[in-house]
């Protein structure tokens, strides 16, 4: 039950702050920006890895808010300030004196591209298939995410015999997968026509590489808290533990989606 409140209760915010207005949508990726940052540097934080916290979360914002504001009033001067900070994120490395200089180092910048870079590139969707602002192309990659998690829990509880990928995520199996992975492109084209810009090639692709890799991102973060034997990355969800154990899926697939849509559209 307080998995399910908590489930229901993120899903519910999240479709009213990207359905309700653009800044609304800006204010809550930028805490979830924020968590994610937070959690991940804890994570890192077991192996003995010090990321520079209040940096890289300012960089982290700096980045997201850059794609906001060049997308939704034309400014482009935010990523000279952001790419800035990055660089400024070195320089600070030198002043922490820690023995660990090179890995914290390493993992802040990660941890920028494994969290705010993908969300920043989702502000461009809306104005790469409709040169505007459009609340339901960034809520479609997270609608797909959620049938192929949903399908693919049932159909691996109901046929799943064949690991996926056993070493990192033993519950995981192939029909699992392949059931949530059709259930997901399914999905896609039902929804295609309601969606301004998407047509069913673009609708069957990006179901495609949500499955694929958002597979991926699932595993992969199975795999980083297999290395630091935890169980969650979090404790902020009840039942579900944390913001990257919600949404490490769409993390891989938000990049990827990019690069189709910028080859598609012709960006």
């Amino acid at each position: 039950m307080k998995r399910a409140i908590s489930g229901l209760l993120f899903v519910g915010i999240l479709t009213a702050c990207i359905f309700t207005d653009p800044l609304c949508f800006f204010a809550l990726f930028l805490i979830i920006n924020i968590i994610g940052i937070l959690e991940f540097a804890h994570m890192a934080q077991r192996m003995n890895i010090r990321i520079n916290r209040p940096v890289c979360v300012l960089c982290g914002c700096l980045l997201f808010t850059a794609g906001f504001l060049h997308n939704y009033i034309s400014y482009r001067n935010g990523y000279l300030i952001a790419f800035l900070a990055i660089f400024i994120l070195s320089i600070c490395e030198l002043y922490r004196k820690h023995t660990h200089a090179f890995q914290n180092l390493a993992f802040g910048i990660y941890v920028l591209f494994y969290i705010s870079l993908p969300f920043t590139l989702l502000i461009y969707f809306p104005y790469m298939c409709s040169g505007r602002w459009q609340p339901d192309i960034i809520f479609f990659p997270f609608l797909l995410v959620w049938f192929n998690d949903t399908f693919a829990y049932l159909f691996g509880s109901k046929f799943g015999k064949h690991k996926l990928f056993p070493r990192i995520s033993p519950k995981k199996s192939w029909e699992g997968a392949v059931g949530g992975g059709l259930t997901t492109i399914l999905a896609g084209l039902l929804l295609a026509p309601y969606i301004d810009g998407i047509n069913l090639i673009h609708a069957t692709i990006i179901s495609g590489i949500v499955v694929l890799f958002g597979n991926f991102g699932d595993l992969i973060e199975s795999m980083f808290k297999r290395c630091i034997e935890i169980k969650d990355s979090g404790h902020i969800m009840p039942g579900h533990g944390g913001v990257l154990d919600r949404l490490d899926s769409i993390l891989f697939a938000l990049p990827a989606i990019f690069v189709y849509l910028a080859f598609a559209t012709n960006l």
